[in-house]
This record gives C-alpha cells, sequence and structure tokens, in this order.
C-alpha cells in the first residue's frame, strides 16, 4: 500500500521533485519564503500539495524571485501571473516562454510585447531583459531545462530534477560530498568520469547555493 508521500510523488515523476527546503537552496530564498509564495495567504503561485513542488514549480518561484529583485511590484507580479495564465490556458504563467522585464515592468510576448503586470496594455519597450535566458522549454513552451549557472543542469527527467553536471546524470551535491570527505578534484573527476572543470563548476555551484 502506498504511503501518502508516495502517492503524492507518483505522479510527479519525470517532472521534478523537490521540498520547499531544496527549491529555496536552489532559487536561493528563505524557505519560508517560498512557502508564502506558494502556500500563503492569496499565494503568488498556488501549488497543490502541501509537501511537493514540482520542476515547472521551482521555475514558477526562481522567476517571481527574479521579478521581485527587478523591482516589479507584487500586485504586477499577481496580476501578470493571472493575464499569461488566461491568455495561454496554463496552470503555469511564470514558467511560460517569452518572458521579460522592462524596468520595473512585467512583459510578455503575445505577437507584440504587452505589459502583462497592468492587464495587457501594448508597448514598445526599447530595452528588452530577456527574465528566462537560462532556461530551455519544450513543445508545449514551457520550461523544461534550467541551467541556473554555468556547467549545472536540472532536468526533471534526470535524477528527479536535482541540480547536476550539464548534460549528465551526476548531481553537484555528490561531488560536494566527496570534496568534503578529502577526495582530491582529480580524483573526483576520475572516479566519476569527469574532467576537472566539470568539477570545478559543480563545486562552485554548491558553494554560492
Amino acid at each position: 500500500m502506498a504511503t501518502r508521500v508516495e502517492a503524492q510523488t507518483e505522479p510527479l515523476l519525470g517532472r521534478g521533485i523537490y521540498d520547499i527546503a531544496e527549491a529555496a537552496r536552489v532559487v536561493g530564498r528563505h524557505p519560508e519564503t517560498v512557502a508564502r509564495w506558494t502556500r500563503g495567504v492569496n499565494p503568488l503561485h498556488p501549488v497543490g500539495s502541501d509537501r511537493i513542488l514540482s520542476f515547472l514549480d521551482l521555475i514558477s518561484v526562481w522567476v517571481i524571485s527574479e521579478l521581485i529583485k527587478r523591482g516589479v511590484p507584487r500586485r504586477e507580479i499577481r496580476a501578470g501571473g493571472q493575464y499569461v495564465a488566461e491568455h495561454v490556458d496554463t496552470d503555469y504563467p511564470f514558467a511560460h516562454q517569452e518572458l521579460a522585464t522592462v524596468g520595473a515592468g512585467f512583459f510578455g510576448k503575445f505577437t507584440d510585447w504587452v505589459d502583462v503586470g497592468k492587464g495587457g496594455q501594448r508597448s514598445f519597450p526599447a530595452v528588452i531583459e530577456d527574465l528566462l535566458s537560462p532556461i530551455e522549454f519544450g513543445p508545449d513552451l514551457l520550461a523544461s531545462i534550467w541551467r541556473p549557472a554555468r556547467g549545472v543542469w536540472l532536468n526533471p527527467e534526470v535524477q528527479a530534477g536535482a541540480p547536476c553536471i550539464d548534460g549528465t546524470r551526476v548531481p553537484t551535491s555528490v561531488v560536494a560530498d566527496l570534496k568534503a570527505v578529502g577526495d582530491h578534484i582529480e580524483d573526483i573527476a576520475d572516479d566519476l568520469s569527469l574532467d576537472i572543470t566539470q568539477v570545478r563548476a559543480a563545486l562552485q555551484y554548491e558553494r554560492a547555493a
């Protein structure tokens, strides 16, 4: 008989599996902040599970974090998410292709660029700051791979979406654990069939996380 957690995670197989603490570590926010954005009163991105986030939930949280860093007001983030969700019929508006910022404005491309944070006002921004450049998208125009740092990828079909060395199934945490117990970089590279550049990229990512 499946446990409650198993029942929750089974639908997420191949879609990434993260608890609040891991999601917060990956996006560089406090766990309470991520919990508030996803499960609080009037959350910016509500999730269906109290325990588990999918890869698309994780991307959504990261995009919200980036919007806040760029000065977009929370009311416009919320309004923009609703606008995108309604116009492309998705539960993951913040993980959708063609989002950008201009100053503290939140824009989306629907044939033309529109200010989604202000209800879809048409605009002709001179300088578009791409919001999703580290992300690759699938045929459904939703995020499929995220490269948060050089040499590191998150692929929901690889190691449940854990941060891994780009193009491999080797989690960056495994490299960090081996270094922590005293293994030399050259030995780690040899043991895991990596090159030293890959090992250094994994260690740099783990130190920054």
